[in-house]
């Protein structure tokens, strides 16, 4: 493989990674969230989001 098909390739991934965080973002900013507590944090059962309770 090339170098330049190589960096082609990790600028594709990284596009793609920040699409999917920015709808990962949204999914949980909109998200009825059910949270089930720890000791040290909650986390929503239905799209994972995690809240310190302490910090």
């Amino acid at each position: 493989m090339k170098v330049q098909n190589i960096e082609e390739e990790i600028n594709q991934t990284k596009n793609h990674l920040a699409f999917l965080e920015n709808r990962l973002k949204e999914i949980q900013k909109n998200c009825d969230h059910d949270f089930k507590r720890n000791h040290n944090f909650e986390r929503c059962l239905k799209c994972n989001k995690a809240e310190a309770l302490y910090y």
